[in-house]
């Protein structure tokens, strides 16, 4: 492979790409009289407190044309929680002079550290694989190929404090400034609807080390794991931003409910003094779901015939009224015969849109789906997936269990007073369907 390929490759693959801009910086590092390059480590926080955040930076100083790194060597981080910030895609070198000398500089490589004991920590080992641009001869021609040259950063020490004492019960790790906030969606609903709940904890400091507190609901509240995001402001130092954790419950049964504020404890580096945060309690009224009414028919007694009326008046009453009841009682036999070859009644002889869908939730318990009642859609389509349950009743079942929501929580005051015959077949249908997928 000739010169200009392998000059080429590195110049697409590792070359700096420098931005020129002038401003003074300062170094701490041991610089001999004619060194053109060198790796120079430093940190912002040599006495930090256990759990606080630090930075930690690499800079490349050079002189004349920028070196193309082609190889890196991490450094050993012990006794460190580690991650390196995001790299800037280009990186820019700066103006600047060492010992009298005009140096230009670059960030290379940063690294957010939290310490997780006390005492001395050393961070060594950081080295980088430089390429010194080739020099031109006299008459333009190219007198010496590229020099490759391995530099390394001196070691990085510092001292890490202990936390003041006694440090209180409830401190996960919090270091900085914060605050807590816990808020829900809703503070009035009905048994079996959604409640969702966000607890938010924003500030400065180790958030991305620090544990959020467990929010504890009522016994007969059920709930799915919360569900965790941080958001964090781009190469903040130290680290600036939040995070949310979401938890969706389902009230079982009616009352009125008290979520007890959050409590969580942070340490200040800055007063060096442990502070509580609270959150707002949160009252939550829950209605009884709806009841199903049944009202009875009163049936009128029969006036009796006067005893005025003729033998012959008394027959021909008595003719029709036994006409009338045989023909309602074929109508009401040829209805039922309809019914049946239409209609598989539940074994539960109760129709309610509220005994319906408790028993589905029953079969699909049995079927093998774990708390169906707390599912989301997206859930329980996977889980209807994982049991094997077929494309038809999987469509179905979604389908059937929004008609009897509507039923239950239907604004008016007015609702029927059976569930429809359609949505009664196709519940049919549905616990066969489940039945059978238990057994097997």
């Amino acid at each position: 492979m000739t010169r200009g390929v392998v000059h080429t490759l590195y110049r697409a693959l590792f070359m700096l790409a420098i931005v020129f801009t002038s401003a003074p910086a300062m170094v701490r590092a041991q610089v001999n009289r004619g060194d053109n390059i060198f790796l120079a480590s430093s940190i912002n926080n040599s006495q930090p407190y256990v759990g606080q955040e630090i930075l930690l930076t690499y800079t490349l100083y050079f002189k004349e044309v920028a070196p193309k790194i082609s190889n890196e060597t991490a450094p050993m981080l012990k006794g460190v929680w580690a991650k390196e910030t995001a790299p800037e895609r280009y990186i820019q070198s700066k103006q600047t002079s060492i010992q009298g000398e005009p140096f230009r500089c670059a960030v290379v490589k940063q690294f957010r550290l939290v310490p997780l004991q006390n005492g001395k920590i050393t961070v060594s080992g950081y080295s980088i694989l430089c390429n010194l641009p080739q020099q031109q001869g006299a008459h333009g021609e190219q007198a010496t190929t590229d020099t490759r040259v391995r530099i390394t950063a001196h070691d990085e020490v510092f001292s890490a404090r202990a936390l003041p004492e006694p440090v209180p019960e409830g401190f996960s790790g919090a270091v900085g400034t914060f605050q807590l906030e816990l808020s829900a969606d809703k503070q009035n609903l009905k048994t079996g609807e959604p409640l969702s709940l966000t607890l938010v904890l924003s500030g400065t400091g180790s958030l991305l080390t620090l544990k959020l507190p467990d929010l504890h609901l009522p016994d007969n509240f059920r709930q799915n794991p919360p569900e965790v995001t941080t958001a964090i402001t781009t190469n903040s130092v130290p680290t600036t931003g939040s995070i949310t954790a979401k938890i969706t419950a389902w009230p079982q049964s009616g009352g009125n409910y008290q979520i007890p504020e959050l409590r969580m404890v942070a340490f200040n580096p800055d007063n060096r003094q442990f502070t509580t945060l609270l959150s707002k309690p949160l009252s939550i009224t829950v209605a009884p779901a709806a009841q199903k009414t049944t009202t009875t028919a009163r049936v009128s007694p029969l006036s009796t015939v006067p005893e005025k009326n003729t033998t012959i008046s008394l027959l021909l009453i008595v003719v029709t009224i036994a006409v009338l009841f045989l023909v309602i009682r074929a109508a009401i036999l040829l209805a039922k015969k309809r019914e049946t070859s239409t209609i598989k009644v539940p074994a539960d002889s109760d129709t309610s849109a509220a005994n319906l869908k408790q028993q589905l939730f029953v079969s699909l318990e049995k079927a093998g789906i774990k708390s169906p009642g707390g599912l989301t859609r997206m859930e329980l389509k996977n889980a209807l997936q994982n049991i094997g349950l077929s494309d038809e009743a999987q469509s179905a079942l979604p389908a059937v269990l929004d008609s009897l929501d509507r039923i239950l929580y239907s604004p008016t005051e007015k609702k029927e007073g059976r569930t429809p015959d359609s949505i009664i077949s196709k519940v049919s249908t549905l616990l066969q369907t489940l039945e059978a997928k238990a057994v097997s």
